[in-house]
């Protein structure tokens, strides 16, 4: 009679190359530009500029960052970065966000996407 076992090493892989498929880091924060503002609600609106500048008055109140890495050659887009751009515009104080600039890069089977925008306030909203 023999004794079956499992396969231990094809699970192993299953399960490594779960992990490796289902990887990412996110890194944000946020860095005032002069003096700090009361942040602003969760459900508040943050309009997105990702080209040209808003028609209303405004001042830039801060600094927005989000680093994304994923592995086995997933790539992130502006949109996985969108709701944390728009957390880190809240905890700001900013209403709007503008001068969106996106750097990918790659390190082995890491793919590295960053996004950096300024965080605005219009002056006629307070």
């Amino acid at each position: 009679m023999k004794i079956r076992r499992p396969n231990l090493t094809r699970g192993l892989c299953l399960c490594l190359a779960g992990i490796v498929v289902a990887s990412c880091t996110m890194q944000s924060r946020f860095s005032p530009l002069g003096g700090t503002v009361p942040p602003r609600s969760t459900s508040s609106r943050v309009e997105v500029f990702q080209t040209g500048t808003p028609t209303r008055p405004y001042e830039r109140v801060s600094r927005l960052d989000v680093h994304l890495e994923k592995t086995a050659l997933v790539t992130s887009t502006f949109s996985d970065a969108l709701p944390e751009l728009e957390k880190q515009a809240r905890l700001s104080g900013a209403d709007a966000i503008m001068d969106v600039h996106e750097t990918r890069s790659s390190l082995n089977e890491t793919r590295i996407y960053h996004v950096t925008a300024t965080g605005i306030r219009y002056k006629d909203s307070r």
